[in-house]
């Protein structure tokens, strides 16, 4: 199965994360090879194994990019070479005599739960994700791989449904504690030196409610910028909301024009720094998603208003300062 890795991501583009989720997952795999695309050099692959080195599986993976007959391989070709390699359990001598004419030392391969491969040859930014090492036989990657040419790549969508529960769980926590945190600072708040105690007030409980309704990432990302809002209404330093395209990004740095596909007009949105540079340079940010009411994956902003507070406020993006989410909510 085939996933690109992109800094911001489920795996946040790290091959380790991607790697550490599957295994999580995977409990009752007692034997498990894993071939990923390098997420530090992206024309490499990575190898993991578990249990570690048994099938030598990090350096087969390695020695992999620097064969001579793989120097111009695609990313088929260069997996079916790794699963080749793995399959064989030589990894550690195919390793020495790939890089012997070499004259520099040979990149380090990472060992623990995984060990991680850098080859030298180019795969792109794709991994090949969970094969278990019984399956592991040359004729089926072989069989795998020719039929993955012949259609568009597939969508690994149980690893994401993994890494998405994996990170809406961890930022539920995060909102939750913030919540708390917020209670008792709304508690503790002088009332005639805070002016703005209603408006973190308003937010607070507003951000209490969402994250009790929550149902997913986007509900999870509005309680921490309902959080925010209180924080600095009770602060008294207002500032720009979270970033519009992306509230886990954080709080964004500046507001830009954007004119969404398809519309003639332009909106004035609230971007983080990496966003702002997407745009600068005509790419598409990293956005936050959402299922609209046909079951598929979205941007948040074209889910429609009427079903979406999200969508209709940019998290705070679209409406004015004064107005505040918390009363909007």
């Amino acid at each position: 199965m085939l996933t690109p890795f992109t800094k911001g991501d489920a795996f946040d583009g790290d091959s380790d994360v991607l790697a550490g989720i599957v295994r999580d997952r995977l409990p009752d795999q007692r034997e498990l090879v894993l071939i990923t695309a390098d997420s530090d050099f992206p024309d490499s692959l990575r190898g993991y194994e578990w249990p570690a080195d048994t099938h030598q599986a990090g350096r087969a993976v390695a020695a992999t990019g620097f064969l001579d007959e793989m120097r111009d391989a695609g990313l088929a070709d260069l997996t079916a070479k790794a699963v080749d390699l793995v399959a064989e359990g030589k990894g550690e001598q195919r390793y020495e005599e790939a890089t012997r004419d070499l004259g520099r030392s040979a990149p380090p391969t990472k060992t623990g739960s995984g060990a991680g491969s850098e080859s030298g040859s180019g795969s792109g930014w794709w991994p090949l994700v969970g094969v278990p090492v019984l399956a592991l036989t040359a004729l089926a990657a072989r069989a795998v791989l020719v039929r993955s040419r012949k259609r568009s790549p597939a969508v690994p969508q149980l690893v994401f449904a993994t890494a998405r529960a994996a990170d809406e769980a961890g930022l539920r926590r995060r909102a939750e504690a913030e919540v708390l945190a917020l209670g008792e600072a709304t508690r503790e708040a002088d009332v005639a030196m805070t002016p703005g105690l209603q408006q973190a007030l308003d937010a607070y409980a507003a951000a209490g409610k969402v994250l009790d309704e929550a149902r997913g990432l986007p509900d999870l990302a509005g309680a921490l910028a309902l959080a925010q809002e209180s924080r600095a209404a009770l602060t008294g330093s207002p500032g720009l909301p979270l970033c519009f395209f992306n509230p886990l990004h954080g709080r964004a740095a500046r507001r830009s024009g954007w004119r969404p596909l398809g519309r003639r007009d332009r909106l004035d949105v609230a971007v983080c720094g990496a966003c702002a540079n997407a745009l600068r340079d005509r790419r598409a940010p990293e956005v936050l998603t959402d299922t609209d009411e046909n079951g598929r994956t979205v941007p948040y902003f074209e889910i429609p208003a009427t079903r979406s507070a999200w969508a209709a406020t940019g998290y705070g993006s679209l409406m004015p300062p004064s107005a505040g989410l918390g009363r909007a909510r």
